[in-house]
């Protein structure tokens, strides 16, 4: 039976392999092509593709072992699912945000609670270098002193793991249960402070150049 490494779209698991259990050459072959249904080594759910032969005369189900090299795969059903990271944010921050993003959608919770720490970590550091060195309670205190975070987003933080500096170096192991809480809490804290007033920047500068 053939196999096809690839990224999972359902469960997110990197270079995890598909064991391809049926492939059906169109009637009309001329361009070597064959329909694939393969099933994920990791979740057991399925994906469809279009294998190119290159040098094989075998269907790839019938390929004993991975069939890189053999057939070139021209596109695969279903996409991944695109990771929305909040706009405006910075490079650094939004890198940790996709970085947890990923790490949730594998169900690595561990890593994901990491990164969602870590862009809140960097995004505070940021808008408060004055409380740099201070605890991230501290930093989110000074932003609701001085106008930068709403009472009810502070009042938030304290009902997730946000923890401070020396939370990324936890020795627990984190679960679902950790991780949900603390990724709504960072979307909502990057939208609320990066992408809420870089769009109202971008509309009036729009109607500036009008």
């Amino acid at each position: 039976m053939g196999i096809l490494t690839t990224n999972c779209p359902h469960c997110g698991t990197q270079s995890v392999g598909f064991q391809i259990i049926f492939s059906k050459t169109p009637k009309d072959n001329s361009y070597n092509q064959h329909n694939c249904l393969a099933v994920c080594g990791g979740c057991l759910r399925p994906i469809c593709f279009i294998a190119v032969r290159n040098d094989s005369t075998e269907t790839p189900h019938q390929f004993v072992g991975n069939i890189s090299g053999k057939y070139q795969i021209s596109q695969t059903w279903p996409l991944p699912k695109p990771i929305a990271i909040p706009p405006h944010c910075p490079k650094a921050v939004s890198g940790r945000f996709n970085e947890g993003e990923q790490a949730f959608e594998r169900k690595n919770w561990n890593a994901a609670v990491a990164m969602y720490r870590s862009a809140l970590d960097i995004a505070t550091k940021e808008m408060v270098p004055e409380a740099a060195s201070k605890l991230m309670a501290a930093r989110l205190k000074w932003m609701l002193d001085n106008g930068r975070l709403t009472q009810d987003l502070f009042d938030w933080a304290s009902h997730v793991r946000i923890g401070g500096n020396e939370a990324l170096h936890d020795p627990d192991d984190f679960g679902e249960g950790d991780a949900k809480p603390l990724r709504y809490f960072t979307e909502m804290f990057l939208r609320y402070v990066y992408e809420l007033p870089g769009e109202v920047a971008r509309l009036r500068g729009a109607k500036a150049e009008a």
